[in-house]
């Protein structure tokens, strides 16, 4: 009897700790995938925005258009693309393509990138309305016959860019700091006779104020401290009517978010400071370009997702 219950009571024993040591590995197993999981570090960013008008940098770029982007990051090591696709003004008649390629590095607060912007040969604005030539200078990004003759002829520009983002570090003191420099493509002015290169720069200091009701009140100043593509290839200190600050913008925002679908609506200000008088604070739809004070409102849809 006693053999029986001590049989009996060893099979119990063997049958109630298999489940234990089956589940142990199953969470060992899985405690393992979740680790290979994080060790990638990968997130995919995919989103686009519908706005009112295109506006950049104290300019106005086109009317209504869409703006899809895509960024693919591993451990803040990222490329990202960007496109415009919309009409140039609001009177519908052409189209303002753009696409930008990002490649940079963004950790504890420091950001640096190298873009490389392409205006489609119906852009309006870029190339034909600012870059200079520089006819000394060949672009190994063109073919041989778009190198010489019309000094407008160029589609092509890179930028670099470094910023420092306090509020990566400190959450509580969300301000910014970005440098911008054209770095290739036709910027240049002539000067005695000599083409000089601009390296067309536009420093931006920005910071994000949060307000009740889940509002993000967005402000940003952008300056240039020399004679560029922002300024047309002037001089930007001997006239007195020229002011170096061509962009105080102000972006009121809401954000919802579910699970890893981001959509925000957004309403924004842009005031150009440089050549202001009171024949181009508001201009002609078909003008826009020269209009120093802008508006527009859109919505943001981003889906992001970690591997």
């Amino acid at each position: 009897m006693n053999k029986t219950l001590l049989i009996l009571a060893l099979t119990l024993i063997g049958v109630s700790a298999c489940p234990h040591k089956a589940y142990a590995e199953d969470k060992e197993d899985k405690d393992e995938k979740k680790e290979i999981k994080k060790e990638l570090g990968l997130t995919l960013d995919v989103g686009v925005d519908v706005t009112s008008s295109y506006l950049w940098r104290g300019y106005n770029l086109g009317g209504i258009s869409i703006q899809p982007s895509v960024t693919l990051d591993w451990e803040g090591l990222y490329v990202s693309g960007w496109a415009n696709i919309g009409a140039d003004n609001w009177t519908f008649e052409n189209l303002n393509p753009e696409l930008d390629i990002t490649i940079g590095y963004d950790n504890y607060g420091v950001q640096v990138d190298l873009t490389h912007l392409y205006y489609f040969e119906n852009t309006p604005y870029f190339p034909k309305g600012g870059f200079q030539g520089c006819p000394n200078e060949p672009n190994p990004m063109l073919p041989e016959d778009k190198q010489i003759g019309d000094e407008w002829e160029q589609e092509t520009t890179m930028e670099a860019h470094i910023g420092f983002h306090l509020g990566d570090i400190i959450e509580s003191v969300p301000l910014s700091v970005d440098w911008y420099t054209t770095v290739f493509g036709k910027d240049c002015y002539v000067n005695n006779n000599d083409t000089i290169r601009a390296w067309s720069t536009y420093i931006e200091l920005g910071y994000d104020f949060n307000l009740p009701l889940g509002l993000l009140l967005g402000a940003r100043v952008g300056i240039v401290p020399w004679r560029s593509s922002y300024t047309g290839y002037q001089e930007v200190w001997t006239n007195a009517k020229t002011v170096a600050i061509n962009n105080i913008n102000l972006r009121l925002e809401r954000d919802f978010e579910l699970k890893h679908l981001f959509f925000g609506v957004w309403g924004e200000v842009m005031l150009n400071c440089y050549g202001l008088d009171k024949t181009n604070l508001t201009t002609t739809l078909e003008n826009k370009f020269d209009q120093r004070l802008n508006w527009r409102f859109g919505a943001s849809l981003y889906l992001g997702n970690e591997w």
